[in-house]
Formats: C-alpha cells, structure tokens, sequence
C-alpha cells in the first residue's frame, strides 16, 4: 500500500562530497555494520491592561493532534483576581484543541467571563471592574514549532511487543509499553547494521528502549526494506521504508497515544547513516536524532525548514572505520545541521566502530530533553551534569 506524502519545500545543505564513482563503487562492494552485539500551536495568551492591572485570560489546555494536520499543544494558566482600580484586560485567544482558561474573579466588579473552548481563536472571558488583585494568565505554548503527522491510510496494526508484517513488509519488531491514558509516550525508530537484524537495539540500545517502553512508548525495528539505497550506505534500507515508518506514526499517534513531538531515530552503522537520512528526509515531525557509527556521506535534502536536534556518536579518527571513516562522516553532519542552525552534539568515545551503545542512556536523557521545537534550547548553555564526559556541544 503505497502513502502519498504532501510537497514540502526543502533546501539543499552543503556538505562534504565523495568522489562519484569510488563512493558508488565502494558502498555497493562492501557490506559494513555490526552484529548484535558484534561491537559492542504556536500559541501565546495576550496581555492588554487598560487602566490598572488587567487580567489576562486563561489559556487553552492540550489536546490530542489529530492526524493529517498540524499539532499545537498547549498549557492553560488559571484565574486569578481582579484588576487594581480599572479595567481588567483581555484574557489570551484560545488554540487548536484546547479550552479555554477562567478568569480571574475581580474583587468588586464581578467575575470574569470564561474562556471560550478549544478550536482556532477560542477568547478568554473580560476581567470585572474593581480593586484588588490581577486576572488568570494566558496559556502558553511548549516549543516554537509544530509536527505535521501524516493522515492514516488503511488498517493500523497492534502495538505490542513482538514482530509484525505491515504494508506488506514483514520482520517489523515493537517493543511496546501500556499505552497511556494522554498523548505522552514516545516513539524511537531503531535502524540496525549490516549483516545484523531488528533485536540489534537490545544491545546497542537497551536503555533507550527502556526508556521508551517504561513511559508507555513504542520502538519500531524494521529487520528488511521495501527497497535499499545508498542512504543507508551499503543498501539495507532506504527511503521507500520512511512511507513504512510514516504510517506507523499515524498510527501511534491515533491509537496509542504517542505524542505528536516525541518522535525520534538512532542506529548503529548502515543503521546510523539511515537515521541521520530520516532526521532531514521526515523533518516535518522528527524530533531529534542520534546515530551511533553514522551521519552523512553525501549532501541529503531536507523535507522542511525545521533541523531536529543531532547526538553524533563515533570512535576516534581512524578507528571507527569501514571503508570510510565514521567519525568524518559524522562531522559531516554535524556540520550540515548546525550549518541550517540546529543544535548539535558531538560525542567522540574513543573506540571502534559501533562502540557507543555504552552510551544509550545519554542517548534517552538527549530525547526526552529535545521534544519537536523545543525553544530555548534546554541545554544551549551546557550538557547536563553526568552527561557523558565523551560529549561536547558541538
């Protein structure tokens, strides 16, 4: 079953170029990767006093995204109480599926109204006249930007722990936790490497999938493809799997109750070249991305002007090598999203090829601090303390 994906602008980021023929002849020659365990809305609530201090409405509260369109969460504030002699001011506009907040109850000229239910441009109630006290504050939006998911097109699998075959595409592993009764859990695409297959992420990821499962997420695993090419480097996938994926993210997002922003990739090799692709191929509702032994080896488009987050992971300069060097190639990338103003971590183990999976807790702290559009930047001024001393922001 094929899935049609809406046109998006996408821009072309500079970046390191292989030589044409020795790249085509030597990714299409070697297989490279590692075993299992081988190696190791917008929405702002407005304030408008007049006179005194007003009172601003209450903001809406999130809802669920609904599939096929764009998901803007956001958190409602509460009523307070009525402005200082004069009038209160106007409560925030409301947002996509939220409700509106009360207002504040002013302490002589009556309570405020409330605000008006979720939907585009609900209003907050008008404070009372009278002394004493200031109005509810408006809602305020988690993140600058929101993810467009794509609309479900057919029948959604079970999201629970074991192999599924799905638009025809079989050996797809989830693991899966209870889902949860709001739209909180995460979601993590593992892409294993060459020679390997989907339970590689038990190894080289096991606290990310801890993680994941143990707030009610799901991690997918595909162990074939609909088609290889050069995006995983040695053919193991390719970009037919990313219509695969982006099913199975309508899907969790409309029955499982994955949050619309949690959506993220990491992988180990062929895997880590993959998930690196993915990060600019789905930038429309990834929201960051971490590959082990991977990055870029030629210039990727991106799907939309958003740059997800980047964990690069590598061994030392000729270390972490198969045919090409693992660490170049994730300076590579490191260079192209930071060059479109991501925020991009680099982390230099010291070791060989696919050696980081020591690091997959990082690698979970890094995801659950970087939701879609996260603004500020929760660690623009410095990696978290204990974070992995390997790590630098790049």
């Amino acid at each position: 079953m094929g899935v049609g994906r809406r046109g998006f602008r996408v821009s072309e980021v500079g970046m390191k170029r292989t030589s044409g023929l020795a790249f085509a002849v030597c990714f299409a020659a070697v297989i490279y990767g590692c075993g299992e365990g081988s190696e190791p809305e917008q929405m702002t609530g407005t304030l408008q006093p007049m006179g005194g201090t007003g009172g601003i409405g209450g903001g809406g509260s999130g809802g669920n995204a609904a599939t096929g369109s764009t998901w803007a969460p956001v958190v409602g504030g509460s009523g307070g109480t009525g402005g200082a002699s004069g009038a209160s001011g106007f409560g925030g506009t409301g947002s996509v599926s939220g409700s509106g907040g009360v207002g504040g109850t002013s302490g002589v000229g009556g309570t405020s109204g409330v605000g008006g239910t979720g939907g585009v441009g609900g209003m907050g109630g008008m404070g009372g006249m009278g002394p004493a006290g200031t109005g509810g504050s408006g809602g305020s939006m988690i993140g600058s930007g929101t993810p467009t998911i794509p609309a479900v097109a057919g029948d959604c699998p079970d999201f629970v722990d074991g192999v599924i075959s799905f638009m025809n595409l079989g050996g797809i592993r989830i693991a899966a936790g209870p889902k949860p009764s709001s739209a909180t859990a995460p979601m993590v695409f593992y892409w294993h490497g060459t020679l390997s297959s989907a339970g590689e992420y038990a190894t080289l990821g096991g606290a990310v999938a801890a993680g994941v499962t143990g707030e009610g997420g799901i991690l997918v695993s595909f162990d074939g493809t609909t088609g290889g090419d050069l995006l995983s480097g040695t053919n193991i996938f390719g970009e037919g799997d990313f219509d695969v994926a982006d099913q199975l993210v309508a899907c969790a997002v409309q029955n499982h109750n994955v949050d619309p922003r949690r959506i993220f990739a990491t992988g180990c090799s062929a895997g880590g070249l993959f998930s690196t692709a993915m990060a600019a191929k789905r930038s429309s509702y990834m929201a960051a991305a971490a590959p082990n032994s991977g990055g870029l080896t030629f210039p990727t488009a991106f799907e939309t002007d958003h740059t997800p987050p980047l964990m690069t992971i590598h061994g030392a300069p000729g270390s972490d090598v198969v045919i090409i060097d693992f660490s170049e190639s994730s300076a590579t990338a490191d260079m192209a999203f930071k060059g479109r103003g991501g925020f991009v971590i680099n982390c230099n183990h010291g070791g060989g090829h696919c050696g980081g999976g020591g690091l997959a807790g990082d690698i979970w702290e890094f995801f659950k601090a970087h939701p879609y559009g996260v603004e500020p930047n929760p660690w623009e001024g410095g990696l978290p303390s204990g974070f992995n001393s390997s790590c630098e922001i790049y």
